[in-house]
């Protein structure tokens, strides 16, 4: 017979089967076909050497075999991308903190410019987060003043903050 019927035919018979049979080991059906075509292609490269009787066997094996290789591969792949994940995890809260020390040192600089009476009703409201009665009532101001120099305090941040952009 035709090496090449042989193989139209051992196609046509076995590559539905194998497919399913692929989709034991490996949960996506794209993969699977990729898996099935793979080891066809192995036996096509073979066609010369491969006696009929066992090719069934044959394609079987080989598709088990490539199966659980592939997901070997995966299971390194998704090993790998945990692992750059972590690793990406790492530095992006490494640059976060780097952000907030550096707005912090930016808040401690931009407070430092502001008037006493001001500064220190900016860190009762927002560092140590009373409300504007409260600030008030300790510091024996109205609401209204509290809300003045807060207004004030914060119109300096937005100058002091514009003032050093690059």
């Amino acid at each position: 017979m035709d090496p090449q019927s042989d193989f139209d035919d051992l196609f046509r018979k076995y590559y539905t089967k194998l497919c399913m049979f692929a989709h034991q080991y490996v949960a996506d059906l794209d993969d699977c076909h990729d898996v099935v075509s793979a080891a066809f292609e192995e036996v096509w490269r073979n066609r010369a050497t491969l006696e009929m009787s066992t090719a069934r066997q044959y394609l079987y094996t080989s598709v088990r075999n490539r199966a659980i290789d592939f997901l070997r591969q995966q299971g390194q792949r998704q090993a790998y991308i945990r692992y750059v994940r972590l690793l990406t995890a790492g530095a992006e809260l490494q640059s976060t903190a780097l952000e907030q020390m550096d707005d912090s040192a930016l808040v401690q600089k931009a407070l430092a410019t502001l008037a006493q009476p001001t500064r220190q009703i900016l860190q009762a409201c927002y560092i140590d987060g009373l409300k504007y009665a409260e600030v008030a009532t300790l510091m024996g101001i109205s609401i209204a003043t509290v809300k003045k120099h807060m207004v004030r305090a914060l119109r300096m941040l937005r100058e002091y903050k514009n003032s050093i952009k690059p």
